[in-house]
């Protein structure tokens, strides 16, 4: 919003992708410059000073690797002297693979957090996915399955503030609002309120399938249709797929449901005992069966039209941080993160598109390719449905799994498609302008 050339508001945005391997570890902030408050006359007044900018919103997706320790480890010590001793303000776990979670304590350890975001299962089914997964009762991290905050409180202590827990996406997704809802004269501390309480609504412990005494620990949910804004002029979106529930022929819902009081509110002992025995109702059962597609994908874009400028990741940027590669367009800056999502059709692509509109899923500016470039969770034309300026496959090709197969690598390679793996990285940076 400008009133000649003093009243400008501009939101410089980040998107950076750590070389982790064979995982996912991407973080970003959001920095919002409000435009000057509106004086009676246009005179100059000694003394006066533009309104400083908000404090960076920073926000990181997932934090794992398969392939190295040391990668990760690595990549939190950089973005730890980024942030300068503040907290990230949002942590989103998209799901429960090692490859995506296995620095997320040493992260909360190191920085904090002030909300962890993740997707909302069952008990039955958080358990089938630590089964598959090859846990077992006296595995310590069995315990993040069983209750996710009980464990991230255990290990990480009050490395974070509040948790909010993703339910699944029926119905409609959030409205698409087409300007920002900032203030003509932002009030001081536009954000700080929001930043403090975090998005979602208090939710009974009992209902999310969890242990009743978290002490002063604050438990959230989020439900469908809701998205949360960061300085009311950015938006972040999750999605987590309604489908993604298995199917259950052995009836093992029912048969967690008569060990719940001892998984939930039973001592170790009591505890370690039921999942013990539902360990081997599993193996004698399902076996080793891939029941896991429970993943959050997140949209993050700004609200409303912009003049956006950017700039390209060529060396010049690299080793001098700047260069004459700026371009001047309309965008969102918007990022599309998948994590291991299935979008493996039409109808699953139509479905996400569906909830977070078409005019938020298409044509992002950064789109995290699912599965790191898997083709069981891709269909041959999602690259043009989609249709982003930047395809990020995040995986490491010397991986026995192969990521990312050639069909899928093909099929987003006139989308600037951009491997990631332990050797190298990819950032980019926007600035936006009203």
């Amino acid at each position: 919003m400008k009133q000649g050339n003093d009243r400008l508001t501009q939101v410089r945005v980040i998107h950076n992708f750590f070389p982790v391997g064979q995982g996912l570890f991407v973080a970003g902030s959001i920095e919002f410059r409000p435009p000057p408050p509106r004086r009676p006359r246009e005179i100059e007044i000694d003394g006066y000073e533009e309104p400083r900018s908000q404090p960076p919103y920073r926000w990181v997706y997932d934090c794992g690797s398969s392939t190295a320790k040391r990668l990760v480890t690595n990549a939190i010590a950089d973005l730890k002297i980024d942030c300068g001793g503040s907290r990230i303000d949002l942590l989103t776990i998209s799901h429960f693979h090692n490859d995506h979670i296995s620095g997320v304590v040493d992260l909360l350890k190191a920085i904090g957090a002030k909300t962890v975001m993740l997707p909302w299962a069952p008990l039955w089914h958080r358990l089938l996915i630590g089964f598959d997964q090859g846990l077992r009762a006296d595995d310590p991290e069995i315990l993040f399955f069983v209750d996710p905050v009980q464990y991230l409180t255990q290990e990480a202590g009050d490395g974070f503030e509040q948790v909010l827990f993703v339910m699944p996406s029926d119905g409609e997704g959030p409205p698409f609002s087409t300007e920002p809802t900032f203030d003509p004269e932002p009030p001081e501390g536009l954000d700080e309120a929001d930043k403090v309480s975090g998005p979602g609504e208090s939710g009974p412990y009992g209902d999310l399938d969890l242990t009743y005494d978290h002490g002063e620990r604050r438990v959230r949910m989020l439900r469908p249709g809701q998205a949360f804004p960061v300085f009311r002029v950015w938006e972040f979106i999750p999605y987590n797929d309604p489908e993604t529930r298995p199917s259950d022929p052995t009836d093992f819902e029912a048969k967690v449901g008569l060990h719940r009081k001892a998984l939930l509110n039973g001592t170790e002992k009591e505890r370690k005992a039921a999942l013990k025995s539902l360990r081997g109702l599993y193996e004698a059962t399902f076996g080793r069966t891939a029941m896991n597609d429970v993943s959050l994908t997140l949209y993050g874009g700004a609200i409303g039209a912009w003049r956006g400028h950017r700039y390209c990741d060529c060396r010049l940027h690299y080793f001098l941080g700047n260069c004459d590669c700026w371009q001047e367009h309309e965008t969102k800056a918007a990022i599309l993160l998948t994590g291991d999502g299935n979008l493996s059709s039409v109808s699953k692509w139509g479905a996400l598109k569906q909830y977070l509109d078409c005019r938020r899923a298409v044509r992002t500016s950064v789109f995290q390719v699912p599965h790191h470039g898997s083709r069981a969770n891709w269909y041959d034309g999602l690259a043009a449905a989609a249709s982003p300026a930047h395809s990020i496959f995040s995986s490491d090709p010397n991986h026995s799994y192969g990521h990312p197969h050639a069909e899928v690598l093909r099929d987003f390679w006139n989308h600037r498609a951009i491997q990631v793996d332990q050797h190298s990285h990819f950032s980019l940076s926007m600035l936006l302008e009203r």
